[in-house]
């Protein structure tokens, strides 16, 4: 069943966290709610969770009305589960009473130690049932957090950043982790994340928020090189833009070398070099544009080198007047 969002909005001392906004998760699929702080992801989960009462519309799943129409459904009878950005461990309990406590808060204590149990040999840590949350790693106390919101079998997974907390390398190894386990089970999830590289690697579909709306949907592929609005296409990667201001291309399309015969050439200065491991990281000023470009290249240049760069026309990507803002 899929989850239907439908004029839902939010407002907290007369500002609006969340504009009206209509929304359907569909079943099986990792979606991910991305934008910068305060555009309303963070809300939209938490109305969703039951944990914040939404201003308008309705939330339901497949015909189960969960809000709206005098209907509001608590967070423990609604059958999801929660991976919170802090963890959200309690300190006095064992993992094993951690992983239990949704069961118990949803009385379903029937069968209670073998769902807690196949949930911890789920994220592998069978044996540490009895450890305190003190006594485990980031990540583990990660994994004790997903497993308590898998305990449940719930129909929809929600993730409030959970990785954030995490250090690079461990944020890295998790991110994988997460994303094999949430399509080796199945599960149906809602993720929240600023991160565009945990957004774009991770989700089946992306939903790409900014000042409380939704700009645009779709699968990481569209969302990257088909941009509808400015904003997404400055948040999601990187971006050369032309001097109508909608008109971008991403640098990798931008070559130091001929393609073709058609190809578009612009005349730039190097204006900073950057050695980022595989490759160097090239500024170029034209005439084009105030806003520097950026290109990739295989060997070092020096700044205040005189150079052609190449672009093919099929690789430019025009966006509506209407849309710029």
């Amino acid at each position: 069943m899929d989850l239907n969002i439908r004029g839902l909005g939010k407002s907290f001392g007369g500002s609006a966290a969340l504009l009206p906004t209509d929304l359907t998760i569909r079943q099986g699929k990792f979606t991910t709610l991305l934008g910068p702080s305060g555009c309303g992801k963070t809300t939209l989960l938490r109305m969703i969770a039951g944990l914040e009462r939404p201003d308008t519309g309705s939330i339901s799943f497949g015909d189960e009305l969960l809000y709206g129409k005098g209907v509001e459904v608590p967070p423990h009878r609604r059958g999801f589960g929660m991976v919170f950005q802090d963890f959200a461990l309690w300190p006095h309990m064992t993992v094993f009473e951690n992983v239990a406590f949704g069961l118990r808060a949803a009385g379903r204590r029937e069968g209670l130690k073998s769902r807690v149990m196949e949930a911890l040999e789920k994220v592998r840590l069978t044996g540490m049932e009895n450890r305190f949350p003190h006594q485990l790693s980031g990540g583990q106390q990660q994994r004790v957090a997903f497993a308590r919101a898998i305990a449940v079998q719930p129909r929809l997974v929600l993730f409030d950043e959970p990785l954030s907390a995490l250090d690079a390398v461990l944020r890295d190894e998790m991110r994988l982790e997460m994303m094999y386990l949430v399509r080796e089970m199945g599960l149906t999830a809602l993720y929240v994340t600023h991160d565009q590289i945990e957004a774009m690697s991770m989700s089946d579909e992306v939903i790409v928020m900014q000042g409380g709306q939704v700009l645009q949907k779709g699968e990481p592929e569209e969302i990257y090189r088909r941009p509808v609005h400015p904003f997404v296409a400055r948040f999601i990667g990187k971006s050369n833009w032309l001097a109508d201001g909608h008109s971008m291309f991403r640098p990798e399309h931008l070559s130091l070398e001929v393609c073709g015969q058609e190809d578009l050439v612009y005349a730039g200065t190097v204006t900073q070099v950057s050695y980022v491991g595989d490759r160097y990281e090239i500024r170029l000023k034209t005439a084009e544009t105030a806003e520097p470009w950026l290109a990739y290249a295989a060997d070092r240049m020096r700044e205040g080198d005189q150079v052609n760069v190449y672009l093919q026309d099929k690789h430019i990507h025009r966006m509506n007047h209407n849309q710029i803002v």
